[in-house]
C-alpha cells in the first residue's frame, strides 16, 4: 500500500474515531497489525486548537511513521490553515473528513454534508492540497442518500485535485450506520479512478475482509468500529489474507502487550 512517498507494511488502516483513536490506542493497533492509524478528528476552527482536547489530538512526535491526522470543517481557507498547522506539528499525511454522518458535524455543513455541494468539495480539496507538501487523503461516503449516490463524481473530483488516496464507507449520509454497507458503489469508484481506494464499512472478520476486497477490487481496508475492544483484528485479517488460514483467537490475543509494555 503506497500513500505518497510512504509504503505501508500492509493495506489495513485504523479509521479515525472521535474519543477512541487516541495516541495509545493508535500505537496498540499498529503493534497488533495495522499498517497505519489515523488520528481523531481535529476541527479546522483555529479557536479550538488550544483546547485540551485538541492539544491531545495534535500529539505526533513519538508516533511511528507515517503520522496521519484527520481534519474537519467546511471553509476551504480554514481547512488549508489547519492542514499547515498540523504539518508543522509533525503530521506527515493530512486526511479530510467528508464521511462523518453525526448531526453535530453535519449541522456545520462539514463531514458527509459536504457531499451535497460538489463545487465546495473541489474548492476544499484544491485549497488543502495546495497548502501542504505532504500527501492529502480523503474519507467519503457513497453519496447523500440512496437516491443520490454521487460517490463516483466526488472520487473523480478528488483525483483531479491531487488527493493521494480515498477511503469510502459503503453507506450514504442518510443511512448513517443503519442497515448493511453496500460495496458495489465502492467497486464503481475503484474502477473510475487510479488513486488507491480503501473500502470501509461492516468489515468485522478476516473472511469479510477478503470478501470485501474481492467484491470491490479495493487496494486496502479502513477498519473502525470492529476494532473497538478487538485491536487484534488487524493481525487476524493480515494473517488470513497472506495465508488463507484463520488465526486462532487464542493465539491472536496472546500478542497483546503486557502492562509493563505500555
Amino acid at each position: 500500500m503506497q500513500i505518497g512517498p510512504y509504503t505501508l507494511r500492509n493495506s489495513l488502516i485504523l479509521a479515525p474515531m472521535a474519543g477512541v483513536t487516541d495516541l495509545p490506542y493508535r500505537e496498540l493497533c499498529r503493534r497488533l497489525g495495522a499498517g497505519m492509524a489515523v488520528s481523531e478528528m481535529v476541527a479546522s476552527n483555529p479557536a479550538l486548537w488550544d483546547t485540551q482536547k485538541s492539544r491531545l489530538r495534535i500529539v505526533h512526535g513519538n508516533e511511528p511513521e507515517p503520522r496521519s491526522v484527520q481534519i474537519a470543517g467546511s471553509d476551504p481557507s480554514m481547512l488549508a490553515d489547519c492542514a499547515r498547522y498540523n504539518v508543522e506539528q509533525g503530521a506527515q499525511i493530512i486526511d479530510i473528513n467528508m464521511g462523518c454522518p453525526a448531526k453535530k458535524v453535519c449541522r456545520k455543513e462539514a463531514g458527509s454534508a459536504l457531499l451535497a455541494d460538489e463545487r465546495l468539495v473541489e474548492r476544499i480539496l484544491t485549497a488543502t492540497v495546495g497548502a501542504v507538501g505532504v500527501p492529502v487523503t480523503l474519507k467519503i461516503r457513497t453519496g447523500i442518500s440512496p437516491e443520490r449516490r454521487n460517490g463516483v463524481r466526488i472520487a473523480k473530483i478528488a483525483e483531479a485535485c491531487g488527493i493521494s488516496a480515498l477511503a469510502v464507507h459503503g453507506r450514504t449520509r442518510a443511512d448513517a450506520y443503519r442497515g448493511q454497507a453496500e460495496y458495489e458503489t465502492i467497486r464503481a469508484i475503484k474502477q473510475a479512478v487510479r488513486i488507491p481506494v480503501l473500502a470501509n464499512g461492516d468489515i468485522d472478520s478476516a473472511e469479510k475482509a477478503a470478501e470485501v476486497l474481492r467484491i470491490t477490487g479495493a487496494d486496502g481496508l479502513l477498519i473502525g468500529r470492529a476494532a473497538q475492544g478487538r485491536p487484534w483484528i488487524f493481525r487476524e485479517i493480515d494473517h488470513f489474507l497472506r495465508t488463507g488460514e484463520r488465526l486462532r483467537e487464542r493465539i491472536s490475543k496472546k500478542w497483546l502487550p503486557s502492562c509493563s509494555d505500555t
